[in-house]
């Protein structure tokens, strides 16, 4: 075995650690109530989160194509650097704005990782033969990524209990320890991307992606999925708050969450492959079941109907990633990622604020309705269309 073989064997390895760190949010079972303790309202909460998506939208895909351009482990290392400074805009102080400001450095870091991190997978992947197992690799990585919120959403709450400013302190921490990673991995050989007008590239590959069949359908109903998912996640904590359940249990449910999020994941490979594409797909539209459930009823037996809805998640992430990646060269994959990644942004930036208006004009019950009735109508519409869609032509 020759020493690059050796060094890219190992990047797996090094990218789930990376993933499991860049997923140990500490804070996220506590920002509801850190909010409240700075007096936001549910819109500003829900704008806040808008922004941050805002910030994604314009920075995905130019910082996907930087990927491609000077290097993976060069964006890896950047974001690296942007989640600590981030953590600390949100620890050190306690404004609407300077909250918002925090989400756009965690979106810089978000931007730079999105994308960098699946396409070095995938070409490492490439380089040691074996790209087939790639959906089994990022259904791993998933696996990574959700057991390190889990465990950060029962230590976030147990150190909320102390203070909910812990967790903010402890995390800016933990953050840091992603540089070290970063700047050992691998970056496979590969041709990378060359333009004499890069902007004009990056339009061009959008467009190519906006055009292409299949790959637009796949983008719009991983967008549909993605946003409705994350909106799912707050609108869970307002529904826990509702029912006067404490932060430190919130943080033990949150990690139940995720973990049923991980067991999504890590079995999408096996059995995608035994059900089928189209039935794998299917699956995901019981998501709106889990949202006009609980906006029928608000009572505490009602929160194990929540956990299908991470499970599924789970268990469609490796499945839209191996789509993407089957459909796009090697030269731009990382662009074509973060135009994926974008399409979600997108769709979030304009449910979010209307769910927060929603849950201030009339009540959580009745956007939860709203959102199920709309993911399952949306969602129907897509998959139709894509079944019907068998173009199999990958874009460069």
């Amino acid at each position: 075995m020759d020493t690059e073989t050796s060094r890219l064997r190992a990047n797996p390895g090094k990218l789930y650690a990376y993933k499991f760190i860049s997923e140990f949010f500490l804070i996220v079972p506590v920002l509801i109530p850190y909010y409240v303790l700075n007096h936001l309202s549910a819109t500003q909460i829900f704008t806040i989160q808008a922004a941050f998506h805002a910030a994604v939208l314009l920075l995905e895909v130019p910082s996907g194509y930087l990927a491609d351009v000077i290097g993976r482990k060069m964006t890896l290392v950047a974001a690296a650097v942007f989640f600590p400074v981030g953590l600390a805009l949100y620890a050190f102080t306690g404004s609407f704005l300077t909250f918002i400001l925090a989400e756009v450095c965690v979106a810089v870091a978000n931007s730079m990782r999105s994308g960098s991190d699946s396409a070095l997978m995938y070409d490492t992947l490439i380089l040691l033969r074996r790209e087939s197992d790639y959906k089994r690799f990022e259904g791993r990585s998933f696996l990574f990524t959700r057991i390190g919120t889990a465990s950060a959403a029962v230590i976030g709450g147990l150190l909320a209990l102390r203070s909910l400013h812990l967790p903010f302190y402890v995390n800016v921490a933990s953050y840091g320890l992603m540089l070290p990673m970063a700047l050992t991995l691998t970056e496979p050989r590969r041709k990378k991307r060359e333009s004499p007008s890069p902007f004009r590239d990056i339009v061009r590959i959008s467009i190519r992606c906006v055009q292409h069949p299949r790959l637009r359908l796949l983008m719009l109903m991983g967008a549909l999925v993605q946003s409705a998912s994350v909106i799912g996640v707050w609108a869970y904590f307002l529904y826990f708050r509702s029912l006067g359940i404490s932060v430190g249990v919130v943080g033990v449910l949150f990690a139940g969450f995720q973990l049923a999020s991980a067991l999504g994941s890590s079995r999408a490979h096996d059995l995608s492959l035994r059900i089928g594409e189209k039935r794998s797909f299917l699956l995901l539209l019981f998501i709106a079941v889990v949202f006009i459930g609980l906006g029928a009823a608000a009572a505490r037996p009602m929160i194990a109907l929540i956990l299908p809805a991470p499970l599924l998640w789970g268990f469609g992430w490796p499945l839209f990633m191996d789509a993407f990646n089957r459909l796009t060269s090697s030269e731009i994959r990382a662009t074509v990622l973060s135009v994926a990644a974008m399409a979600s942004s997108i769709c979030f930036i304009i449910l979010s604020p209307l769910f927060g208006k929603l849950v201030d004009v009339f009540s959580l019950s009745t956007a939860l309705i709203a959102l199920g009735v709309f993911y399952l109508a949306a969602g129907s519409v897509i998959l139709a269309l894509l079944f019907r869609t068998r173009c199999s032509e990958v874009i460069s």
